[in-house]
């Protein structure tokens, strides 16, 4: 029986890899996908994996080509481009989900075309995972990096623990900044940074850092256009990403 090759497909990231070190597989700016199978499926289905809210992450590890890329390195805008990609070449491009309209409340059937979410690329004037920015109201310097997906992980494990003690506060900006921010004014001590965050960050520069970082982000644009079926409304939505964004009957 003849050896059957798996057809693939070569994703172009978002970063274009400059964000990562040059030793890494990624600093190429693509990724070799195969197509699903039904490996695959099987993976989508354990129940095991859903639970550990990891079963994206080993869709994924499974389809790419090049084994020594690691899942975790990939930062979440690249991650969101192999996942559409995979999406489309495992089950079409058309993902049925269900939308709310803003105007009058009611839910209708929204059919997204997965081809049709364009990539945010990074600036050609950004070179490697190194920012800086002054605050405009403390007028703090200082330098952060946007986080992988194995940093992003902790920050919801961080979340997760605090929630337990305090259910009704939403901590992901705080972990999340702790996570990004490698100096203040130079000063790299973990303590600092934690500090700062926690007693010193304003909210107009919390602000102004998150538009920031909107801007510099690579990453999918996940905003679609949606008609209210019932009264005409048009407004745009963001498209879930989750495990029933690999099944082509999700709604």
């Amino acid at each position: 029986m003849a050896e059957y090759k798996f057809p693939t497909e070569v994703v172009n990231l978002p970063s274009k890899g400059k964000l990562y070190p040059k030793d890494n597989p990624l600093s190429k700016g693509e990724v070799e996908l195969k197509y699903m199978t039904a490996k695959e499926e099987d993976i989508l289905t354990s129940i095991n994996l859903i639970r550990k809210g990891i079963v994206i992450d080993k869709v994924i590890e499974s389809l790419i080509v090049d084994k020594k890329i690691k899942i975790d390195d990939l930062l979440i805008g690249d991650k969101n481009a192999l996942m559409i990609s995979a999406r489309i070449l495992g089950y079409g491009k058309e993902y049925n989900v269900k939308a709310s309209c803003s105007e009058c409340g009611k839910s209708g059937d929204l059919k997204v075309d997965c081809t049709q979410l364009k990539d945010i690329e990074i600036s050609d004037d950004i070179k490697e995972n190194k920012f800086s920015m002054k605050l405009p109201a403390t007028k703090v310097e200082i330098e952060f990096k946007l986080l992988n997906s194995a940093e992003e992980i902790l920050v919801e494990k961080d979340v997760e623990a605090m929630q337990k003690v305090h259910p009704d506060i939403d901590y992901t900006n705080t972990f999340r900044f702790k996570k990004m921010i490698v100096s203040i004014d130079g000063d790299t001590t973990q303590s600092v940074i934690n500090d700062f965050v926690d007693n010193k960050f304003l909210a107009l520069d919390s602000l102004e850092f998150r538009k920031h970082l909107n801007k510099i982000t690579p990453g999918v644009d996940m905003n679609y256009e949606y008609c209210c079926p019932n009264c005409g409304h048009t407004q745009e939505v963001v498209v879930p990403l989750g495990t029933g964004f690999f099944w082509p009957n999700a709604s």
